[in-house]
């Protein structure tokens, strides 16, 4: 069952569904995305156990592409000799043919765009 509480943070004062930090166990408003004090270390774990957690957003980039080398995942850049690199580790990528030539007809875009 969902846990409800209003918010103790001062300018907020909503009801909400709080999440809890699994690593830290800190209570979140998910109004404000503040620390909520009004919760015991019992509470917290319930809700840890019922899976009202804080979950980290994974934000996906246009273009990203994990890298074999460096194992991070971001867009690629384009070398001056139009090599696909990590923007990480600025290694090469091994990428198919049609997806690497897709990227960079993007990357020659953005370029174009910037320059205007």
């Amino acid at each position: 069952m969902e846990f409800r509480i209003f918010c103790d943070n001062k300018g907020c004062g909503k009801e909400m569904r709080p999440v809890v930090n699994k690593d830290s166990m800190i209570a979140f408003c998910t109004e404000c995305n503040k620390p909520i004090n009004n919760i015991t270390s019992f509470m917290k774990r319930q809700m840890v156990s019922e899976g009202q957690i804080q979950k980290t957003e994974k934000k996906k980039l246009a273009w990203a592409v994990k890298c074999t080398k460096c194992q991070k995942e971001g867009p690629p850049e384009m070398t001056k000799d139009e090599k696909l690199i990590c923007s990480f580790c600025h290694e090469e990528l091994d990428l198919n043919k049609p997806f690497a030539q897709m990227i960079k007809v993007n990357l020659k875009a953005q370029r174009r765009a910037g320059e205007e």
